[in-house]
């Protein structure tokens, strides 16, 4: 009887994992195939002056990293210290609760063939009467197995460029 409960758990696990992997998070350019979902084992932390954020790419953040808030679908979040608020980044795809609910997009590395990719989110949460976007720049870098941080900037108003290094962003042919 418990082995049939835990059978069934581990199931479920399995099955609620594959159920969060995005699709659009596998991309071919040319003869380089990048599987972003091979980084949605990792929450990557950022901070500036006023905010704290956390990206779970291709999958849902826990919400032990945005202070505790739970929202449904949600991929990445900001948590404003001073104010104590917190809001949606982005959602997975096709799953904000915000038209034009707009799935990422994709390009290859402006830096050159096998060196990254960059994934395009406009789904978060309103910001000052316009969609927050991201700008999320996956870097190529094989030391880095385990990749813990990002570096976050928001560029103007509700418009933030992220910068990750991960051998999980490199080509998976490679």
């Amino acid at each position: 009887m418990r082995s049939s409960f835990l059978v069934l758990i581990i199931v479920s696990v399995i099955l609620n994992n594959v159920e969060c992997d995005m699709y659009s998070c596998v991309q071919t350019f040319g003869s380089n195939t990048y599987d972003l979902n091979r980084l949605s084992q990792f929450t990557l932390l950022g901070i500036d002056d006023q905010y704290d954020y956390a990206f779970t790419p291709c999958s849902l953040v826990p919400s032990i990293a945005c202070h505790g808030h739970i929202v449904e679908n949600e991929m990445s979040c900001q948590y404003d210290r001073s104010f104590q608020m917190w809001s949606t980044m982005s959602f997975l795809d096709s799953k904000s609760r915000w038209p034009p609910n707009a799935n990422a997009t994709y390009t290859e590395s402006p830096d050159g063939p096998g060196t990254g990719i960059v994934m395009t989110t406009t789904n978060g949460d309103p910001c000052f009467g316009v969609t927050r976007y991201m700008r999320i720049k996956f870097i190529c870098d094989r030391t880095v197995e385990q990749p813990m941080n990002m570096t976050i900037v928001e560029e103007i108003r509700c418009d933030f460029h992220v910068n990750i290094r991960a051998a999980q962003a490199c080509p998976r042919n490679q």
